[in-house]
């Protein structure tokens, strides 16, 4: 909640010569005081902002670097109080942002449309945007731009401010590798509640299963599901490579980008100045995130450390994939806004210079497992 000093705190402030400030972050609470008046360039303000990973997470790195950069250039004015491990699933939290129990949050573009906001559908197409030269491109560009104006548009309630990046996805096993159509046939994978992600993995061959991520492990180690969708960060923060070591390394499935959002009643209370605060850090979070989740770390090696076994899908394999991804294509453009975009996407790949090779992942331990302290 938007926090301000209250008329008599400044007048006391004026008579004694202290300065008063209230900055109690808001909580979801119900505060009659919270959120009233126009806050204006001088006074102190405090932002709450919620995400459902750890702080470690890349969605969580970028929340901190946006943190750093709103509180630098208001000079500490501005306060935003970051909320990791949010205790609901997502489309709570978009719920919760839109109905202003939370003042901002970051909420994964997968799951917008169980809320009927097709906005960034073509961003998860199956194995459309597999690297992060072309997705920088995207997210960091004009179709990221008009992604984020026609979702705020259809929300009505919240602005997107930017796309960030959590980490290209990867198909996942927990007793086999998924590797090739054939592989993926008849399984069940879990993937957050969206319908993108669903109509991707059923064009596969899969079934989608929505569990809410911490239950996860559970279903992993127990064989209720077969796989899941991940990125390398995602395994190593929530220890999925204890029951789900079979990765396959050079099939992207879909990169995982989240929307940063404000509720529009909260934004309006900010002064002019401290809405372009706003809104100029948030517009390097997309080079920021890609900047995060593609440089070259020891996290590949620290997982195999850890037993996972990175698994290389033939070409023939690579291409069967694609081509039953294809499939999906046709049905996510029956959407006007998802088609339109998907268009857009395809044009821009083809038109693009074919990124680099990556660098070949590990094959053997090198030492002990470190990752989870």
């Amino acid at each position: 909640m938007v926090r301000r000093r209250s008329w008599i705190a400044r007048v006391a402030a004026v008579v004694s010569g202290l300065v008063l400030a209230v900055g109690v972050a808001g909580c979801g609470d119900d505060d009659d005081d919270a959120g009233a008046g126009t806050s204006g360039g001088g006074e102190n303000v405090t932002l709450t902002l919620a995400y459902v990973t750890t702080a470690q997470h890349p969605y969580g790195q970028a929340v901190d670097f946006f943190k750093q950069e709103v509180e630098r250039a208001s000079g500490g004015r501005i306060t935003i109080e970051t909320r990791p491990s949010y205790p609901q699933p997502e489309p709570q939290l978009l719920a919760d942002v839109r109905g202003g129990s939370v003042d901002m949050a970051t909420i994964s573009t997968a799951i917008w449309d169980s809320a009927g906001i097709n906005s960034f559908q073509a961003l998860q197409a199956p194995l459309l945007v597999s690297n992060y030269q072309l997705e920088s491109q995207i997210i960091d560009g004009e179709i990221g731009q008009a992604m984020n104006q026609d979702a705020s548009q259809a929300a009505g309630d919240i602005t997107v401010l930017a796309i960030h990046e959590g980490g290209l996805r990867k198909p996942v096993g927990a007793k086999k590798p998924l590797d090739s159509v054939a592989a993926f046939q008849g399984t069940k994978i879990r993937a957050p509640q969206s319908k993108v992600l669903a109509a991707g993995l059923q064009a596969l061959g899969a079934e989608a299963d929505p569990l809410p991520l911490p239950e996860v492990y559970q279903a992993l180690k127990n064989g209720t599901v077969d796989g899941m969708e991940a990125n390398l960060g995602l395994i190593a923060t929530n220890k999925f490579y204890e029951v789900a070591p079979n990765v396959t390394g050079n099939v992207n499935l879909w990169p995982f980008p989240t929307a940063l959002t404000i509720n529009n009643a909260v934004m309006e209370r900010l002064s002019e100045e401290d809405q372009q605060i706003i809104r100029d850090a948030a517009a390097k979070m997309p080079a920021k995130s890609i900047e995060i989740v593609s440089t070259g770390s020891q996290l590949p090696q620290q997982l195999v450390n850890c037993g996972v076994r990175f698994v290389t899908a033939t070409p023939a394999e690579v291409q069967g994939l694609q081509a039953r991804a294809e499939q999906a294509y046709t049905a996510l453009a029956q959407d006007e806004t998802t088609g339109r975009f998907l268009q857009q996407i395809q044009d821009l790949k083809e038109g693009a210079q074919a990124p680099a090779a990556p660098p070949p992942f590990p094959s053997s331990k090198t030492g002990a497992c470190e990752l989870g302290g």
